[in-house]
């Protein structure tokens, strides 16, 4: 099978990427991380310090909103754009390319997220880290909290997913045989709805699913919002990593959380260590931490 980073989305950056992957290395100097402290920042830095973590590749993380001020450095920046700064230094932001080709033969355009990018430098860097390979469904989440998905079909999304699944790395499963979901997600149904398609879903034959499952999705028809494509994914496509009680979109939703209670560095750092450390966020922790947020208050 073909590596992921390999592939034609990949094009426009493999080059750039493998360049200064190679560079650092061979001198082992320290690298300085450098991101805005959003969630953006924070799931784009967490693969590369699980790659520099394995490798023992020493590092400095820093959740700012300042350039870098010594290098080398890995900068995840917010334009549209992927500047190629001379070396020591690299600048990584999502930018459009080619995605699915479409039923005519037309290719199906669609951003490439930073924290896909992200991944593929960290895969440069160190390709045996065994941190970084727990992580591998989270290459997705970029292009989760970018707009594409509430506006049209995301390509780049639906391709990354597809080769996910292919090589093990996630499954991909309708709602209610997700153990643990944010609710957050799905303001458009009622809670004990979901729990009761959970209850019903494993006795139910295909005719009794397509039923549970027309009458999650029968609501949002008559809603503008979530998106088709966004809705699709939430109720048919719910991305489970290995082990996971809880899908993507679910952490990904929790992780936002916890801006609402702590400030952008501690949230930026809380979700880039719970990355690191286990590959996975988990709503128990993020709900404890709005509770103790509010008591201490």
């Amino acid at each position: 099978m073909e590596s992921l980073f390999e592939h034609d989305i990949f094009s426009q950056v493999r080059g750039p990427i493998q360049f200064f992957a190679t560079g650092e290395k061979s001198r082992n100097k320290k690298i300085l991380l450098v991101s805005k402290p959003d969630l953006e920042g924070s799931l784009s830095l967490a693969p590369i310090e699980a790659a520099l973590l394995d490798a023992n590749i020493p590092y400095k993380r820093r959740f700012t909103n300042s350039e870098p001020d010594f290098s080398p450095f890995i900068h995840i920046s917010h334009e549209m754009t992927t500047k190629n700064i001379e070396l020591p230094g690299l600048s990584l932001s999502t930018i459009i390319v080619d995605g699915l080709r479409g039923s005519l033969g037309d290719m199906r355009k669609g951003p490439l997220s930073v924290v896909a990018q992200a991944h593929a430098l960290a895969f440069a860097l160190n390709d045996k880290s065994h941190r970084l390979r727990r992580m591998r469904p989270w290459l997705l989440s970029g292009n989760w909290i970018n707009e594409a998905l509430d506006t049209t079909y995301d390509p780049v999304y639906s391709c990354l997913r597809d080769y996910l699944s292919a090589e093990g790395s996630i499954r991909v499963v309708p709602v209610p045989e997700v153990e643990n979901i944010h609710f957050n997600n799905y303001s458009w149904i009622e809670r004990f709805e979901i729990e009761e398609a959970s209850r019903l879903w494993g006795d139910s034959d295909l005719e009794k699913r397509e039923e549970i499952m027309g009458s999650l999705v029968s609501p949002v028809l008559r809603s503008s919002s979530p998106s088709t494509a966004r809705s699709e994914e939430l109720l048919w496509h719910c991305v489970l990593g290995s082990g996971w009680e809880s899908d993507l979109a679910s952490q990904i939703s929790a992780a936002k959380s916890l801006w609402e209670n702590n400030s952008p560095l501690k949230a930026a750092s809380s979700v880039a260590d719970s990355l690191v450390s286990k590959g996975e966020i988990s709503l128990f922790d993020t709900e404890n931490a709005a509770t103790a947020r509010a008591l201490d208050s």
